[in-house]
C-alpha cells in the first residue's frame, strides 16, 4: 500500500508529533510505502494564487500532486484549531486537490478523479470526549464533513472512520501510550 501522511502541525513535541512517530512506525512494521508531507517542516505556502485557478501550479504544488496521484491512502493528520484545521492544510487542500487533477465540472463526486483511493482524518482536540458528546454543536462530525464530504468524497475518495484523540493534555502517561497504540491499530485495521 503507498500512504501519502500529510502532517499540519509546528510543535515538534506535542502529542500531535507522538501520534506521528506512531503512525510511522506501524505503516514501516506493516510494510506499507509511506511519503510524508510535514507542511511546516517544509514551509508550504499554502496560498493559491490567480495563476493556479487558470492552471498554472507551482512547483510545490506538482511535487504534492504527484505523491497524492501515486498514494493508494491519504492520511491527513492536525491539531483542531478553532474547529478546524490549521489553515496550512486547507491551503493544501485548496492547492492540490486542483481542478483538472482531482475534479473538473463533469467528474465530482461518484466520477471524482482520485476514486479508489481513501483518506483517513487523524486529530488531536482539546477536551476529553463527554465535553464534545454533551452538546449537539460540539459534534465533531460537524467538523469532519468538510474533509470528509467536501473534499475526499467530492473528489471520488472513500472517507475512512478517523482517529480522533481527545484531550491529550488531560491524559494520565498510561492514557497517552494506550492511545498511540490505539492509533496503531487504527491504522493498521482501516488501511
Amino acid at each position: 500500500m503507498r500512504v501519502l501522511y500529510v502532517y499540519a502541525n509546528p510543535k515538534p513535541r506535542s502529542f500531535n508529533s507522538a501520534l506521528l512517530e506512531a503512525g510511522l512506525r506501524a505503516l514501516e512494521a506493516a510494510a506499507h510505502e509511506v511519503e510524508l508531507s510535514d507542511l511546516y517542516a517544509m514551509g508550504f505556502d499554502p496560498v493559491l494564487s490567480a495563476a493556479e485557478i487558470t492552471g498554472q501550479m507551482r512547483p510545490d504544488a506538482r511535487s504534492e500532486i504527484e505523491k497524492l496521484r501515486r498514494a493508494d491512502r491519504l492520511i491527513l493528520q492536525f491539531p483542531d484549531w478553532w474547529y478546524g484545521p490549521p489553515a496550512i492544510l486547507k491551503g493544501w487542500i485548496d492547492r492540490v486537490m486542483a481542478y483538472g487533477f482531482a475534479y473538473d465540472d463533469t467528474h465530482e463526486f461518484e466520477t471524482g478523479f482520485l476514486q479508489g483511493k481513501k483518506g483517513l482524518v487523524v486529530m488531536t482536540v482539546g477536551y476529553k470526549a463527554d465535553y464534545y458528546a454533551a452538546a449537539p454543536q460540539r459534534d465533531l462530525a460537524h467538523l469532519l464533513e468538510p474533509l470528509h464530504y467536501g473534499t475526499f468524497a467530492f473528489v471520488g475518495m472513500q472517507a475512512l472512520p478517523p482517529f480522533i484523540a481527545y484531550g491529550p493534555r488531560y491524559m494520565s502517561e498510561e492514557e497517552r501510550k494506550a492511545c498511540l497504540e490505539a492509533y496503531a491499530r487504527h491504522l493498521l485495521e482501516w488501511l
